[in-house]
């Protein structure tokens, strides 16, 4: 019974509310700071602050970069020669980003042949452990069953990789690994420990174009200004703390490390590579005008040039030849650099009727938990909590019957249904 009393008394009786005044000024005072605050966070933060009273777009929009420079570097052996953007660019357009090749280890003249496989890859006594038909696991080839010596004996620490030279007599047990077919000769694969064009690429400069669009409010706009001629774009370079070159839309790369405090990185970034991001943000509050609409550019270091294993950034590309005698050859490069990756965020908003009587709407709602908590304080922690209960809340017990006959309508001598108060 006690459990079919509880279901009936949440299900079969009603709440209704009931105005108690209170002539208190601790719970006035209590009251209004409350509604105050409702008040404030609606107005200052919600509409002020968040511009609440404004309809707002995601930016859409895309860029592309284009780099300048040239670099002579000296004494790089087959890599003495003038390097310019059509060289270090790779590819020549990328999406959102842009990769600039600052180090190198260049392979020239591989043909499809026969060599002994890396010391490091597959070393060997006899035939036996060089299965044939079987491809090296992380290696360079296909091996044929054969164990041979090899002129690529271990590299000294001292080795910057820049010299064309042949380690190893080759006559050594040591210095025997498993013969592969392969692009032949193999590389050597050993970082140079100073960057090939570390020192000139300090002075390349890139162009970044970026086209954005707010497609709600139809608003186009472009990081160059309107207002730039070609002799401004020839001069200028990025400076945030200058007034007129913080629109300028050409950035030297040695300056995007500044900007993003790892000047002291350079030397390390360019010889063994680096990823970096420029974020271009577009926040614009149109009520305030389209030529006011411009970007804010932010650089930071992405990867983390303090890990042990595998750091920077290099991958390999080749370029395809035809000898004389009808040969395919190849130049293998493996590239170091830095991997700049383009990030276009932003909104626009624009005043609008409807956000605003939303958040007024919404805040006239949350006005009414005022009134919830000043109930539980007075119900909870004034000294006449009991009194201010007893007034609140009164409980009215009815028969029954439900009385749907007006007073006007009922037959003379019938009676009202009974209510009974209990205090």
């Amino acid at each position: 019974m006690g459990i079919l009393a509880t279901i009936s008394s949440v299900l079969l009786e009603y709440d209704t509310l009931k105005v108690v005044h209170i002539k208190s000024k601790k719970v006035g005072i209590i009251n209004r700071l409350i509604q105050l605050a409702i008040v404030s966070y609606i107005i200052g933060f919600v509409i002020v602050y968040k511009k609440g009273y404004q309809e707002s777009e995601p930016v859409d929009g895309a860029v592309t970069a284009k780099l300048k420079g040239a670099a002579f570097p000296f004494d790089a052996g087959s890599a003495s020669r003038v390097w310019d953007a059509a060289d270090y660019h790779i590819p020549p357009q990328q999406t959102n980003g842009f990769f600039v090749m600052t180090n190198m280890i260049i392979t020239p003249n591989q043909r499809n042949g026969t060599c002994p496989e890396s010391l490091k890859n597959k070393r060997c006594t006899t035939d036996s452990d060089c299965q044939a038909n079987t491809m090296v696991r992380a290696g360079n080839g296909l091996m044929t069953g054969r164990c041979i010596n090899s002129s690529m004996a271990e590299y000294p620490a001292e080795y910057d990789g820049h010299e064309d030279i042949v380690l190893g007599n080759g006559t050594s047990s040591a210095n025997r690994s498993c013969e592969i077919v392969a692009w032949c000769p193999l590389e050597r694969d050993v970082t140079p420990k100073t960057a090939l064009l570390g020192q000139d690429a300090r002075d390349f400069t890139v162009l970044l174009k970026n086209t954005i669009l707010f497609r709600k409010f139809n608003v186009k706009r472009r990081n160059i200004p309107t207002s730039s001629t070609a002799d401004f774009l020839k001069k200028c370079r990025f400076d945030p703390n200058d007034p007129v070159n913080k629109s300028c839309p050409i950035f030297a790369l040695y300056d995007i490390f500044k900007h993003a405090g790892v000047a002291d990185q350079w030397n390390t970034s360019t010889a063994s590579g680096a990823v970096m991001a420029i974020d271009i943000a577009w926040n614009c509050n149109l009520d305030d005008g389209v030529e006011a609409c411009n970007p804010e550019y932010s650089f930071r270091r992405v990867d983390n040039p303090d890990v042990g294993v595998s750091p920077g950034f290099n991958f390999r590309y080749a370029q395809y030849h035809s000898a004389p005698d009808g040969t395919k050859t190849r130049t293998l490069t493996k590239a170091y650099g830095v991997l700049f990756a383009i990030k276009i965020t932003g909104n626009a908003g624009k005043f609008s009727i409807v956000p605003l009587m939303v958040n007024l709407g919404s805040g006239l709602a949350l006005l009414g938990v005022a009134t919830i908590l000043c109930d539980f304080v007075v119900i909870h922690f004034l000294k006449r909590r009991d009194f201010y209960k007893e007034k609140k809340f009164e409980d009215v017990e009815v028969e029954d019957d439900l009385d749907l006959i007006p007073d006007r309508l009922r037959m003379p001598g019938e009676r009202d249904p009974l209510v009974q108060k209990s205090n």
